[in-house]
């Protein structure tokens, strides 16, 4: 399976479907430091710097597969909503592309809010397009904790193929909160994030050893093949956000704030929120200078700790400045969640069936058990 990944960003997409033994041929992205980052870490195929509206890419006509994320800050639950914000009509560029290209497989992903903002507008148009185009289709809702990633994440999908007739998402690898006989529990923040190195505010450099044993089998997974912990960077709070960090409680967020601080006279989602230790991450964001609160030191979460939440390996390190990271990480597609796709359609058009992201870390696992006895012995 040869694939391009379009709007791509630091590389989500290429990062799970690599795991998944698909072959990466071609990034585009408008971004320098995101493309930066994408090229840096993915072993095979070009990345470019692109404006999708010019680019002319009709060498990949006929390809296997095409994935692409359009810019979804206009139906986010983040940040200010506009029905005539410019990054929406990437949605038609991007479907422009594919009546172009003629892929034989495509998946598109955005945020939920796609579906229902401005009245459901573009997803009806986006229905509308896709009757228009000779693919059997099926848009779907997934969250991510389902795939092993230790976050709720929560997007849209549309999986789109000539080959075979898209009906489900694709089979989870973990079960929610109902406890499940088959599958194990969704990941929690802790299981994801404890056995990185503890830093304090303004950290610059970001650079650490790991200084104490991974102590999950995601851990084990998330640091194969990682020489040490990179953008493990943090900001420098003024005393009044930092008040502000040590008056939110574990589970509580912005309400905590409301009307205490002259700034903060409005609730919205995303400000000021304390992550609990012992279930999923909050959505991984990056919104008005803030991601999520360490759920035990008073700082907002760094880059690699976001990075671990969205399912990115150690060594994959993300290039530019620390703004620039946190952006690139938390827009991307979580890998786990690309590889849950890739998984699908290996089974539907190679019938090859692929480990899960639960197998996956149970591998990691053993392997490190395996490396630790032939050591000791």
């Amino acid at each position: 399976m040869r694939y391009i990944d379009l709007f791509s960003g630091a590389g989500g997409w290429s990062c799970g479907l690599d795991l998944a033994g698909f072959t990466h041929v071609a990034s585009y992205d408008i971004n320098p430091p995101a493309c930066e980052t994408a090229r840096s870490n993915l072993k095979e195929g070009s990345v470019e710097v692109a404006d999708l509206r010019k680019a002319d890419l009709s060498s990949h006509a006929g390809i296997d597969l095409v994935v692409g994320s359009p810019p979804c800050q206009g139906f986010s639950n983040e940040g200010y909503k506009q029905k005539n914000d410019p990054r929406n009509s990437l949605v038609e560029v991007f479907l422009d592309l594919i009546e172009r290209l003629k892929p034989r497989t495509f998946l598109f992903e955005n945020v939920p809010g796609f579906q229902r903002l401005y009245k459901g507008s573009y997803y009806h148009r986006l229905r509308d397009r896709l009757t228009q185009l000779d693919y059997r289709w099926q848009d779907m809702l997934v969250d991510a904790s389902l795939h092993g990633v230790p976050q709720r994440r929560i997007r849209f999908f549309v999986v789109a193929s000539k080959d075979f007739a898209p009906s489900s998402p694709p089979e989870p690898s973990h079960a929610s909160d109902v406890v499940s006989l088959f599958l194990p529990r969704v990941l929690s923040l802790w299981e994801a994030i404890s056995d990185l190195p503890e830093v304090g505010t303004g950290e610059r450099i970001g650079r650490f050893e790991y200084d104490r044993p991974a102590s999950t089998p995601y851990q084990q997974w998330a640091r194969a093949g990682s020489p040490c912990v990179e953008n493990h960077t943090t900001q420098r709070h003024s005393e009044r956000v930092l008040e502000k960090i040590r008056a939110v409680l574990p589970g509580e967020g912005m309400r905590t704030l409301v009307e205490r601080y002259e700034e903060n006279r409005v609730h919205y989602e995303g400000g000021y929120r304390r992550a609990l230790k012992d279930a999923p991450s909050y959505t991984a964001y990056w919104t008005r200078g803030m991601t999520s609160i360490h759920p035990e030191q008073d700082r907002f979460l760094s880059p690699r700790e976001c990075a671990r939440i969205q399912s990115f390996p150690d060594r994959y390190v993300f290039r530019g400045s620390t703004i620039e990271n946190y952006t690139q990480i938390c827009n991307a597609v979580p890998p786990l969640l690309a590889y849950a796709f890739g998984r699908l359609l290996s089974d539907k058009l190679l019938g090859r069936t692929l480990p899960d992201a639960a197998q996956l870390f149970t591998e990691a696992e053993r392997m490190n058990r395996a490396v630790g006895a032939q050591k000791r012995g």
